[in-house]
């Protein structure tokens, strides 16, 4: 299995290659538009179709050189093919490179890009952590990107092989929440304290900048979004470290709830609403699986439905069992814990189950099941559940 990592390496072009590559970029957004159009007006999204209808028409309107437009016309046909981007326009912030129109050059840290009129050897601002991925590294693609403050970067893609997944002896279950951002079934909680906190105090300025209005509030009000986008992805970055190391520390897999679209599913309360759409749930998940896979560490995701209101021991599923958001108590068993810790149970649960189905069973795990029949005792006898 193959392991694609992008590293984002800041350019640093002389003022002529500046404006060759704004140049570039106008050229290339001008024939990504182009492109769509015409694929629209065809009805299809088939590279070799377009490229047969279209290639020659591109390069004398547009000056690309060949490689540039096979690049746009590959980037245009993956947009078509979605839905949300069917009918979207390109902007002149980005450039798909690969092999034959990209090249990175170790001994001086140069990249060498082919741009709208000639080809430039560029330097580049690196630190160490970039320099120690692309050490003897021959990298084959590449996108260049210019970013809102007119900065140029070049995200390099460094493609591995997945090492072989470790033989898992059980399943680390983890609960994605808000309170506490992720809760594990061996009792680990991440609490959200200091990120509401920061959510709240970013909120209010929002709010207060909105109010004012002008040119320069709405220039400090992407300042605000840039730097609440860069302290959510350094916690979810720490997060899914701190669960992986473990997970791979014990030979185990990792059990997540799959919140595939639980914004569309889940309603909340107006003063709730920011709070609950305020935090990367999706990107947290992303992080954690592709660091598990870099550590071959199997990840399963699970059906999330009744994960939070179940008894991890027994199994009997009631809405009543959830007292409060914290508090779990088992209306027909007794059974007390954390309200999250009990919901991480649960997903180690589904998790194991879903692992045997697949005919992989686990080295050492005997159970997946609820810890005691008294669910079976409660339905066979016909009863109520009893209230502690």
């Amino acid at each position: 299995m193959e392991v694609v990592r992008t590293v984002a390496c800041k350019l640093d072009p002389t003022p002529e290659q500046r404006a060759e590559i704004d140049a570039t970029l106008g050229a290339f957004a001008d024939a990504c538009n182009f492109i769509a159009e015409a694929a629209r007006a065809l009805h299809t999204s088939d590279k070799v179709q377009l490229q047969r209808a279209i290639y020659r028409e591109v390069r004398e309107r547009f000056g690309l050189s060949a490689n540039l437009t096979i690049r746009a016309i590959a980037r245009v046909c993956a947009a078509v093919k979605a839905p949300a981007k069917a009918h979207a326009t390109f902007a002149p912030t980005s450039i798909d490179y690969d092999a034959r129109i990209f090249s990175f050059r170790e001994c001086d840290w140069t990249v060498s890009l082919t741009l709208l009129h000639t080809r430039q050897r560029i330097d580049t601002q690196l630190g160490e952590y970039q320099k120690g991925r692309l050490t003897g590294r021959t990298p084959t693609s590449a996108t260049l990107v210019k970013r809102r403050d007119g900065s140029f970067f070049l995200h390099i893609q460094l493609v591995d092989e997945a090492p072989e997944p470790i033989r898992a002896q059980d399943v680390i279950g983890v609960d994605l929440g808000v309170v506490n951002l992720a809760t594990d079934s061996t009792g680990e909680t991440f609490r959200g304290d200091d990120v509401e906190r920061v959510r709240q105090r970013y909120h209010r300025r929002r709010r207060a900048l909105n109010r004012v209005g002008t040119k320069n509030a709405r220039r400090r009000l992407r300042k605000i979004r840039q730097r609440e986008s860069k302290f959510r992805a350094d916690e979810n970055h720490r997060i899914a470290n701190r669960i992986v190391g473990k997970a791979k520390g014990t030979s185990c897999a990792i059990g997540l709830e799959d919140l595939s679209g639980i914004a569309r599913r889940t309603t909340a309360a107006k003063p709730q609403r920011s709070r609950l759409k305020g935090w990367a749930f999706l990107q947290l998940r992303t992080f954690i699986g592709y660091k598990a896979t870099l550590a071959g560490v199997p990840v399963i995701l699970v059906d999330p439905k009744g994960t939070s209101r179940t008894c991890s021991e027994c199994g009997y599923n009631h809405q009543a069992n959830r007292k409060t958001r914290d508090e779990f108590c088992c209306r027909c068993c007794g059974f007390t814990a954390d309200a999250d810790v009990n919901a991480a149970l649960n997903i180690r649960a589904k998790a194991l189950r879903d692992w045997a189905c697949v005919g992989t069973p686990m080295a050492g795990v005997v159970d997946a099941g609820p810890r005691n029949p008294v669910e079976a005792a409660c339905k066979l006898r016909g009863s109520s559940p009893r209230s502690t």
